[in-house]
């Protein structure tokens, strides 16, 4: 049994969800809604530790890709790979590849789960205003809000598509594009051991991460400037 314990402090960097809190606290003294359940508070907390571990997981990425782009601009001709011939595999440091690995891993992995439990708290919040949503229709109406902002969703499926598989059915792997060196590198991150990138379907880059990124980026003030409204 634990008797004695030290808690660590969460004060963290992201503050998405501070706007919707004081919109809900500032609804609850105005007598216009009750108050918030603990459940739906914990959910705003979960959201927030997410959020601010994404940043995180970036930044290694980031940094990690550059390390390897360094070593990779050293390669000889054998190293490379064409569709008409098979070159040598460039040996790497395991630390620098295999920790590559569990961030693009943890990225998708934290960034969907941050998505959802953002659709959980946005059903939560309707019903606590007395307007519930389906929970199937969540998703819908989220695309629908950011769609009327003229962004575009379709990293959403880019997200669903490609953490389902490296979560349920296969493990990445990475080889690194030179076709426009030495200006332009970028990491591939591949769903078996490819011969060639003809099937888009088995492969995405590290831009496609990015385009990913950016739309989820997008997408955030939008989400929180329309649930606060929700108590306005």
């Amino acid at each position: 049994m634990v008797k004695k314990w030290i808690s660590l402090s969460e004060l963290g960097g992201d503050r998405w969800i501070i706007p919707i809190w004081g919109a809900v606290v500032a609804a609850v003294n105005a007598g216009k809604v009750r108050q918030l359940n603990q459940e739906v508070q914990e959910r705003g907390l979960a959201i927030s530790i997410r959020l601010n571990m994404l940043p995180r997981i970036i930044d290694r990425i980031n940094t990690q890709c550059d390390e390897v782009y360094s070593i990779i601009e050293s390669h000889e001709q054998e190293h490379e790979f064409t569709p008409q011939q098979e070159g040598y595999a460039m040996i790497i440091d395991d630390e620098l590849k295999y920790n590559l690995l569990v961030d693009i891993d943890s990225l998708l992995f934290e960034l969907n789960s941050c998505c959802e439990l953002m659709n959980k708290l946005f059903e939560e919040l309707y019903k606590h205003v007395g307007n519930p949503i389906k929970e199937k229709q969540v998703g819908t109406r989220i695309r629908k809000i950011l769609e009327e902002k003229e962004l575009n969703t379709d990293w959403f499926i880019m997200l669903d598509e490609h953490r389902n598989f490296f979560i349920h059915e296969g493990a990445p792997y990475v080889a690194v594009d030179i076709s426009n060196e030495p200006t332009v590198y970028d990491l591939l991150i591949m769903k078996e051991n490819i011969k060639d990138f003809n099937d888009s379907s088995k492969f995405l880059r590290l831009s496609d991460l990015n385009t990913i990124l950016h739309g989820f980026s997008k997408a955030k003030p939008v989400i929180q400037s329309h649930l606060a409204g929700l108590f306005k």
